[in-house]
């Protein structure tokens, strides 16, 4: 079941990219650093304990899914430049010959 479910969130992972593509990104990455930020509050007000290790945990978990955002992003960002290299060198598109 968990196997079927995590497939399940690749598709809907990958369609999300095909169709929302940047601005899915955008928005998860952005929702990340305002997490971020609201944790660093909390981490601030509970500077000692259970609770301020809780809070330091949360956001070392929360910097490295930014990580991995901003890591996606760069990828979608070099496969866009990777098709868009391709369809320019077509055949059939005007270029130079030697």
């Amino acid at each position: 079941m968990l196997s079927r479910l995590a497939l399940s969130a690749h598709e809907f992972d990958a369609w999300l990219h095909e169709n929302a593509g940047r601005l899915y990104i955008a928005i998860l990455s952005w929702g990340l650093v305002f997490s971020i930020i609201g944790s660093l509050g909390k981490l601030g007000n509970a500077a000692s304990g259970h609770s301020g290790l809780t809070a330091l945990l949360v956001l070392v978990f929360q910097a490295a899914l930014l990580i991995n955002q901003l890591a996606q992003w760069h990828e979608l960002r070099e496969r866009r430049q990777v098709l868009k290299s391709r369809n320019a060198a077509r055949p059939g598109d005007p270029t130079p010959s030697n």
